[in-house]
């Protein structure tokens, strides 16, 4: 595969819908064959490199010379491509197709001719949702192909829009589901892929390196965990991020945390200003024992009765906590997401 260095920009979009926004620099493939016919049918790839502005955009290597320029608000693009020795030049025209990339047929003053379409190359080795908004590669929130650490790939949903985006679903305790969990081991290993109508129990298990942030939703009832409440971590450790995991399982919650101050401390939101709550609990339980009754990170911080779900006491209650006094009724989940 033949690796061209362009310098571009705005060279393609992840949608129709998206067109007209200007992407960020990233990783492409230009594929094109020698047939015209509507269909790409080729192997003949060249990876390139995209920087520059939708007004005007080129390249310049020690055997190519590359320049074009997008119109209609970046939905159709016109470059050339020339080799320098010998004089060779071949023109390309196209637009946004209904995959969202740039396609369209090229040509050359020899008369030969064919069909091409650039592509994202999507990183490699992306272990979380924020690794792809960074790239430029989000298409919105979305389920998306990560890696799991032990080489395997994984449908996992990304939240790419609240809170600054790029949080990565790792947990999810249904509406239906009866009682609290002793550990997360009896959790699923397929992966929820709809947040706003959880019916998985389910929880990440592989290496949690990828993440420094985390942030939990208890008493979801609708989409975006509408009338529910929400903790945050920033800038945790790997070891931090376990023990917030950990508190999925109320035996292990004890067992690692035996003291309510020795679970991580969180915010109660992200705004600038907002104060870290010890122990991420009630104020009045900081000297207390953890307990088996619950399960989740949270406890009490925004309202009364407010977790993930019921431990071991009421284990036939289903769903998250109601909070504001009310045990669950199977109307509620949870979640617990990390960027």
């Amino acid at each position: 595969m033949n690796k061209l260095a362009i310098s571009i920009s705005a060279l393609l979009v992840s949608n129709l819908a998206l067109a007209q926004e200007q992407m960020l620099a990233g990783e492409y493939t230009l594929t094109k064959d020698s047939f015209l016919d509507g269909t790409v049918d080729s192997n003949l790839v060249q990876e390139i490199t995209i920087t520059g502005d939708e007004k005007h955009f080129f390249s310049e290597t020690a055997t190519k010379f590359l320049s074009g320029s997008t119109v209609q608000n970046g939905n159709v693009i016109n470059f050339k491509m020339s080799d320098k020795t010998p004089s060779k030049t071949e023109y390309f025209l196209g637009q946004v197709d209904v995959q969202g990339h740039y396609s369209g047929t090229w040509f050359a003053a020899n008369g030969e001719k064919g069909d091409w379409t650039i592509a994202p190359v999507l990183p490699t080795a992306a272990t979380s949702c924020n690794d792809i908004l960074n790239s430029g590669l989000s298409r919105g929130d979305d389920v998306y192909q990560l890696q799991d650490g032990m080489g395997n790939t994984v449908n996992m949903y990304c939240d790419m829009t609240t809170d600054g985006g790029g949080w990565t679903l790792v947990g999810s305790y249904p509406k239906n589901e009866p009682g609290g969990k002793s550990s997360i081991a009896q959790y699923g290993d397929i992966p929820e892929t709809n947040p706003n109508n959880v019916t998985k129990l389910w929880m990440y298990k592989g290496d949690l390196g990828a993440f420094t942030d985390v942030r939990e939703q208890i008493s979801c009832s609708g989409d975006n965990c509408a009338g529910g409440y929400s903790v945050y971590g920033l800038n945790f450790t790997t070891p931090e991020l376990d023990l917030v995991r950990y508190t999925w399982g109320y035996n292990e919650r004890v067992e690692y945390m035996p003291m309510r101050t020795d679970n991580p401390a969180c915010l109660k939101s992200l705004e600038p200003g907002s104060e870290p709550v010890p122990g991420c609990v009630f104020s009045n339980y900081l000297s207390m024992t953890s307990t088996h009754t619950i399960v989740g990170w949270q406890g009490d911080v925004h309202a009364s009765y407010c977790w993930v779900a019921r431990g071991s006491h009421e284990s036939g209650r289903t769903g998250s906590g109601q909070c504001n006094g009310k045990e669950p009724n199977g109307t509620q989940w949870a979640l617990l997401w990390m960027r």
